[in-house]
């Protein structure tokens, strides 16, 4: 005669599918009877062999993560100061071309799309914006201070001052006194450290820049995670900066993110093209004949 487990009235009906359930269905059979030693030995068979399955995938996936990227030859000795100065500025290239990938999102409206951002120095700065199945949204140009935006929606070309609306009503984001190159490439403009610096955990500082910024420093890898730009009214921009990756000899961050109470702007780029002999004239007209 088996043996069979004491269980409540019509336990026999439950289907337990709560994980703490799980011990309990492998040990009893459908009507309630203790499984034999064989059936239990091949139940504890099946489920090491489905374990063993997942821990190597997971070793698989550890193994195919590239390691964090750390500047070569920084020392966290050497301080914030010198890490702020070995940081990618504007001036160590004559051209830029980048592709990413781009995400808006205001409260709870989300938009994707994908975004070349061009650039040549001094002044020179164009963003085309494409959507769905690559249909063209808007081109923004940037010349010195002045923004001109082009679009299929629109009727004629807008032009405005770069302080000005124009660029608040494309993306729900105040930038202030930040420079729109440096704010959506992920670059940290050149600033002194006013005041002491922080430390609120090993390998991490904190420094408070010019301007009223702040920014957030990984001391072990030599790289900035964060920083805070002070706009007018009290509110705040902040931008997060991560999955650096090297290019020449620079270290650029792939993934930029740009929130302002609920508006979030990610810009997660795939390919960077440096030096490339972009000139202006490329520009101005691209932004003029996008389709």
């Amino acid at each position: 005669m088996s043996a069979r487990l004491a269980l409540p009235s019509g336990a026999n009906k439950m289907r337990p599918t709560a994980p703490w359930f799980r011990p309990l269905k492998r040990i009893l059979q459908p009507n309630g009877a203790i499984r034999g030693p064989q059936t239990l030995r091949r139940a504890r068979r099946t489920h090491s062999q489905t374990a063993s399955k997942w821990f190597a995938l997971c070793i698989l996936a550890l193994a195919c993560t590239p390691p964090p990227v750390v500047r070569e030859g920084w020392d966290a000795a050497q301080g914030p100061a010198a890490l702020l100065a070995a940081s990618a500025s504007l001036a160590q290239f004559a051209d830029l071309t980048a592709e990413a990938a781009i995400e808006l999102r205001r409260g709870a409206v989300r938009q994707r799309g994908t975004a070349l951002v061009q650039l040549v120095n001094p002044d020179l700065f164009r963003v085309e914006v494409r959507g769905p199945f690559f249909t063209h949204i808007f081109t923004a140009l940037l010349e010195g201070d002045s923004l001109t935006v082009y679009g299929r929606a629109l009727e004629r070309p807008l032009k405005g001052p770069l302080r000005g609306r124009l660029l608040t009503t494309l993306t729900g984001l105040e930038f202030g006194e930040c420079d729109l190159r440096y704010a959506l490439l992920g670059l940290v403009e050149p600033g002194a450290i006013v005041g002491p610096v922080e430390y609120p955990r090993t390998g991490h500082a904190v420094v408070a820049l010019s301007s009223g910024r702040r920014a957030w420093l990984d001391m072990q890898r030599g790289l900035v995670l964060r920083e805070s730009i002070p706009l007018p009214g009290g509110d705040v921009l902040l931008r997060e900066l991560g999955e650096y990756r090297r290019e020449d000899a620079l270290y650029l961050p792939r993934r930029v993110e740009l929130r302002q109470a609920d508006v979030v702007l990610v810009l997660h780029y795939k390919r960077y093209a440096l030096n490339s002999g972009l000139d202006a004239g490329q520009l101005q007209q691209g932004g003029m004949s996008a389709p």
